[in-house]
C-alpha cells in the first residue's frame, strides 16, 4: 500500500479516508488499528475521514467494518521513522451477501469533491462497445462538439489524464476516441491550478479544466486499437490506425491519420455519425461545421509512460501534424467613424501548408521521503507555406478604392526550434505541513518569415467613376522577418503551518522577457531597401513580485484565502539603428482573496480575487511604421505600459443526489487599468487609415453563464439548458477623441434527449444568440445580427448490427454582411459483424443539400468584422472501423 510521508518523528499520525465503490465518502465506518503497542479505535466523519495520533509501532493493521459493506483488513509496514503518514483512500465494497432474494447497489451520479466534479459511469445507461467520447455526451454538464472539443460547465477541457497520468500527453481528442467506455469506473472534472498549487496548497492563478479518467481495478492491463479506412465521392477519403497498451501504470500509445474530410483522429461512436464538426460553445447540437476550408491533414503520434527504476516515471510523447488548407470567402470590415464610416469589401483565396513537429518529456522523481523533483522539457519545429490572393472594394464618403492584394508567397518558419524546460522542486521538513517548492521555466522560441507582397490599388471617384489624382498605386516588396524571443521564470514558495488548520506562504516571483527583432524591407520595383520601414529593435520586459498568502480550512465547509503582494515592473526598449531608447518603471499593489463555502452536501459557492499583469506585444510598441497592407498603416508606440488586469470570478453549483440533476452558474468580472488601446485616424480624401497605440483606463468586461441539467419524467429523457451572455466596455481613439464601443453578446441553447437502451437515441437541439454593438459616436446608431439554429439527430437500432441516424438542422442569420441561412443534413447506415461485433461499415452522406458554410462576427474598437467562408460540402462515403482489443484475462 502506497503512503505519502509528511516528516519525521518516534510518534505518528495516520489519516486517511474511506469511500464506496461509486467514490462516495462513508460515515460511521469502523476503523480499529492495532500494532505492537497500539490498540485504537475510531469512526469516520462524515466526508469519510479518520485519524489516529501518537501511534508508536512501526507496522501496523487497520481493520474496516460497516453493517452491509464487506469486512476489510490491512497491513501496513513503514520502514520510515516519519511523523505523519495519509493513506490512499480505501474502498469498501457492499456485502451483496447479506440479501440473498433481491441485492440492490445503488451508485451515486455525482460526486462532489473539493476542486473536483467525479461522475460514476455505472450511474448511466451506456451502451455496450462505446467509446469515452460517446460516454460523456450522457453527463450532466458536459458537451462534446463533433471535433472533439469537450466542455465542462461551460469551460474547455485542456487536457486528459487516465489514472492522474497524462494520457498521450493529455491530448483530449486522442484519449476520447480510444479508450473504451467499459473499462472506465469513473470520470472526474478537475479545477487544475498547476504543479506548483498543487505542491503549496495556495491558488494563485486561475485553473484549467482538466479531465481524470479513473479504470475499473481488473482494467488496468489492455491492449486495444483500431484501424478505420473510407473513401467517396469528391475525391474524399479518410483512414487512421492506432494502438494502446496499458500494463499496471506502463503505457504505450501509437496513432496515425491521413483524410481530407476535416475530421481528427478516431471519429465514431456519435449518434450523428463519423463527421467530426465543431460547434459553438453555445451550440449543443454540434450539427454545425465552423470549420473554415477544406483541411487535407497527416498526422502521426507516438507516446510512453513507465517508472524505469523505483520511485522515478517518465512520460514521453512525439507527434506530427501536416495540415494544408484551402479557404474561399468574402468579407465587410466596418471602421466606424463620425459621419464617414470606411467600408472594406473583400473577396480572398487562402493556401496554406503547416507542419508542425512537437517532442515532450516529463520526467518525475520521488528522491527521498522529503524531496520531489520534476524535469519536462519540450522541444517544437513549425514550419508554414502561404498563398493569399484578394480583391477588396474600400468606400470612404465619395472616395472608393479597387484594391487589389495578392501574397505570392509568405514563407514562415517558425520555432526552429522552439524550446522549453519546466523545473519543479519540493522539499518537505521535519514538522508536518512545512515545505519548500521551487519552479524554474525557460523558454527560447526563433521565428523566420519572408513576405513577398504585390498590392496594386486604384482611387476613384464613386460619383464619376474617374480615377482620382494620384489614385493609381502600386506596391511591390519583400519583407523579411526575424524575431528571438528568451522567457524566463522563477518562482518560490515556503509554506508553514500556523496550526492544524491554517498556513502562510512566503513566496518569490521573477519574470522577465527579452525580444529580439529584426525587420528588412526591399522595394522590389525601384531594387532598393527601404531603411525608414525597416528596424533592429531589442525589448525587455522583467517583474519582481513578493507576497504572502494566508489560508485557513476553518472547517470540511469552509476555507478562505487573503494575500497580499508588491510587484515592480520594468520595459525597456531600444533600437540598434536610430536613437530610440525607452525605459518605464512601476510598482503594483496586489491583494488577492479567495473564498469557499460547501453549502451542504450538495451545493457550494465560491468567489475569487486575483491580479495580473498584459505586456504588450511586439507589433504594438514597434517604433516605426508597419506598410505590409498600404490601406492600414501601423505604428508602434514605445512608451507603452503593462496593462494590469482585476478580475473578479464568482460561481455556484448544486447537484441532487441521486436524481440526476446538475446546475452551475459563474460570473467574472474585468477591470483593466493601462488598457493598451488603438488610436485609428482616416487619412483625409483617402480610404487609408492610420492606427497606432495608447495606454488608458476605463475597460471592463462581465461575462457569465449557467448550466442546467436535469431528467424529465424518468431516467430516459434529459434536458440541458445552457446560456451565456458578455458585455464588454471597449475604449478607442478615433481622430484623436476618446470613444466607447460597448459590445453585448447573449445566447440561450436547449438540448433534450431521449434514449432507450438498444432502441433508439434522440436529440432535439436549439439556440439563439444576439449579438449588438453600440458605440458613442455621433453618427451611428450601432449593429447588431441574431442567429438561430433548429436541430435534430437520431440514431435507430434495427438489430444487434444493423443501425441508422441522420441529422438535420437550420440556421437563420440576419444583420451580418453576407446573411447564409444553410439547411444541413447528414445521414448514414452502419452494419456491425464479426465477433464482438469489432468490425463497423458505416455508408454516409454529409451535406446532402450541399449548403455548408459559415457566417461569423468580430468586434474590436471601432471594428466590426463579418466573414463568410467555405467549408467542406456534400459528400458521400463508405467506410470500414475495425476494433482491436485483447481484454484481460479473469482469474
Amino acid at each position: 500500500m502506497s503512503v505519502h510521508a509528511l516528516g519525521q518523528s518516534r510518534q505518528k499520525e495516520i489519516t486517511g479516508v474511506v469511500i464506496d465503490t461509486s467514490g462516495a465518502p462513508l460515515q460511521g465506518v469502523n476503523v480499529r488499528l492495532s500494532t505492537i503497542l497500539d490498540t485504537m479505535l475510531v469512526t469516520t466523519a462524515q466526508n469519510g475521514s479518520f485519524a489516529f495520533t501518537g501511534v508508536i509501532g512501526p507496522d501496523f493493521r487497520l481493520t474496516f467494518s460497516m453493517i452491509g459493506y464487506q469486512i476489510l483488513d490491512k497491513v501496513y509496514q513503514s520502514e520510515l521513522p516519519v511523523a505523519s503518514i495519509r493513506l490512499l483512500p480505501t474502498v469498501l465494497r457492499p456485502q451483496q451477501t447479506l440479501l440473498r432474494e433481491v441485492v440492490i447497489n445503488h451508485v451515486r451520479p455525482i460526486v462532489f469533491m473539493g476542486d473536483t466534479i467525479q461522475y460514476n459511469l455505472d450511474a448511466y445507461n451506456i451502451r455496450k462497445n462505446s467509446l469515452l467520447e460517446e460516454a460523456l455526451k450522457l453527463l450532466p454538464g458536459i458537451q462534446v462538439s463533433r471535433d472533439g472539443t469537450v466542455l465542462a460547465q461551460g469551460k474547455q477541457i485542456s487536457r486528459v489524464q487516465v489514472d492522474s497520468k497524462n494520457f498521450f500527453g493529455g491530448e483530449v481528442l486522442t484519449a476520447t476516441r480510444n479508450l473504451p467506455a467499459e473499462f472506465i469506473q469513473s470520470i472526474q472534472v478537475v479545477d487544475y491550478y498547476g504543479d506548483m498549487a498543487s505542491k503549496t496548497g495556495i491558488r494563485d492563478s486561475p485553473p484549467e479544466k482538466i479531465l481524470n479518467i479513473v479504470l475499473k481495478e481488473d482494467k488496468k492491463r489492455i491492449l486495444f486499437g483500431q484501424v478505420t479506412g473510407g473513401g467517396g465521392t469528391s475525391d474524399r477519403y479518410i483512414g487512421s490506425m492506432g494502438i494502446n497498451n496499458f500494463n499496471d501504470g506502463q503505457e504505450f500509445s501509437m496513432v496515425g491519420s491521413f483524410n481530407n474530410t476535416n475530421t481528427s483522429l478516431f471519429s465514431y461512436g456519435a449518434p450523428s455519425g463519423a463527421g467530426s464538426r465543431e460547434r459553438g460553445s453555445t451550440d449543443l447540437t454540434g450539427m454545425m461545421d465552423p470549420v473554415d476550408g477544406v483541411n487535407t491533414t497527416n498526422s502521426l503520434g507516438l507516446t510512453y509512460s513507465d517508472e524505469v527504476v523505483d520511485n522515478v516515471n517518465i512520460y514521453g510523447k512525439y507527434t506530427f501534424t501536416n495540415r494544408k488548407n484551402n479557404t474561399i470567402g468574402n468579407s465587410q470590415l466596418r471602421s466606424m467613424y463620425d459621419f464617414r464610416p470606411i467600408i472594406n469589401q473583400e473577396s480572398r483565396e487562402v493556401n496554406s501548408d503547416n507542419m508542425h513537429h512537437l517532442m515532450t518529456w516529463d520526467v518525475e522523481a520521488q528522491l527521498d521521503a522529503k524531496n520531489y523533483l520534476k524535469v519536462s522539457p519540450n522541444i517544437s519545429f513549425n514550419s508554414s507555406r502561404m498563398n493569399n490572393q484578394s480583391v477588396n472594394t474600400i468606400q470612404n464618403k465619395s472616395i472608393a478604392n479597387e484594391q487589389t492584394y495578392r501574397t505570392y508567397e509568405a514563407n514562415e518558419n517558425a520555432s526552429s526550434p522552439n524550446f522549453d524546460v519546466d523545473i519543479l522542486y519540493s522539499r518537505l521538513f521535519n514538522k508536518p505541513g512545512r515545505k519548500f517548492v521551487l519552479n524554474m521555466l525557460g523558454r527560447y522560441a526563433k521565428q523566420d518569415k519572408l513576405d513577398s507582397i504585390n498590392d496594386y490599388f486604384q482611387s476613384v471617384d464613386i460619383y464619376t467613376g474617374l480615377p482620382n489624382e494620384g489614385g493609381v498605386n502600386a506596391l511591390e516588396q519583400n519583407v523579411r522577418s526575424n524575431s528571438r524571443n528568451q522567457i524566463g521564470r522563477l518562482r518560490a514558495a515556503y509554506i508553514e503551518p500556523i496550526d492544524k488548520n491554517s498556513i502562510l506562504e512566503i513566496n518569490y516571483e521573477y519574470n522577465y522577457t527579452n525580444i529580439d527583432n529584426r525587420r528588412s524591407v526591399w522595394d522590389r520595383s525601384e531594387q532598393v531597401p527601404v531603411d525608414s520601414l525597416s528596424v533592429d529593435y531589442a525589448y525587455f520586459f522583467e517583474s519582481n513580485r513578493i507576497g504572502l498568502n494566508y489560508q485557513m480550512d476553518k472547517s470540511e465547509r469552509f476555507r478562505y484565502t487573503l494575500g497580499f503582494a508588491v510587484q515592480p515592473l520594468l520595459l525597456s526598449g531600444h533600437t540598434l539603428s536610430r536613437e530610440i531608447v525607452t525605459r518605464h518603471r512601476n510598482v503594483n499593489m496586489i491583494p488577492s482573496a479567495g473564498f469557499r463555502y460547501r453549502i451542504n452536501d450538495e451545493s457550494e459557492w465560491s468567489i475569487d480575487y486575483l491580479g495580473t499583469n498584459n505586456q504588450p506585444n511586439f507589433s504594438q510598441i514597434q517604433p516605426v511604421q508597419d506598410l505590409t497592407n498600404s490601406q492600414n498603416i501601423i505604428m508602434g508606440n514605445a512608451e507603452l505600459k503593462a496593462e494590469f488586469v482585476n478580475r473578479i470570478t464568482t460561481r455556484y453549483r448544486r447537484t441532487r443526489i441521486g436524481m440526476n440533476r446538475f446546475f452551475e452558474a459563474q460570473l467574472s468580472v474585468n477591470q483593466v487599468q493601462n488598457k493598451i488601446v488603438t488610436i485609428r485616424e482616416s487619412l483625409p480624401n483617402s480610404t487609408v487609415q492610420r492606427t497606432s497605440f495608447r495606454n488608458t483606463n476605463g475597460y471592463f468586461d462581465v461575462r457569465g453563464y449557467y448550466m442546467y441539467s436535469t431528467p424529465v419524467f424518468n431516467e430516459n429523457v434529459q434536458l440541458n439548458l445552457n446560456g451565456m451572455a458578455d458585455y464588454v466596455n471597449n475604449i478607442s481613439y478615433i481622430d484623436t477623441a476618446r470613444y466607447f464601443g460597448r459590445n453585448f453578446i447573449y445566447s440561450q441553447a436547449a438540448q433534450l434527449r431521449f434514449s432507450v437502451a438498444d432502441v433508439i437515441e434522440t436529440e432535439l437541439n436549439s439556440s439563439y444568440t444576439f449579438n449588438r454593438t453600440r458605440y458613442s459616436l455621433l453618427s451611428t446608431e450601432g449593429i447588431s445580427a441574431n442567429s438561430f439554429l433548429f436541430g435534430l439527430a437520431a440514431k435507430g437500432y434495427l438489430s444487434d448490427n444493423w443501425a441508422f441516424g441522420f441529422d438535420m438542422s437550420h440556421r437563420l442569420n440576419t444583420g451580418y454582411f453576407v446573411n447564409a441561412n444553410p439547411t444541413l443534413l447528414n445521414a448514414y447506415i452502419e452494419c456491425t459483424f464479426l465477433k464482438n461485433n469489432m468490425a463497423l461499415l458505416r455508408l454516409q452522406g454529409f451535406d446532402l443539400f450541399n449548403e455548408n458554410t459559415g457566417v461569423t462576427r468580430e468586434v474590436l474598437g471601432n471594428d466590426v468584422l463579418d466573414v463568410r467562408n467555405n467549408r467542406l460540402a456534400r459528400y458521400f462515403m463508405l467506410s470500414l472501423n475495425i476494433r482491436l482489443q485483447k481484454y484481460p484475462s479473469k482469474t
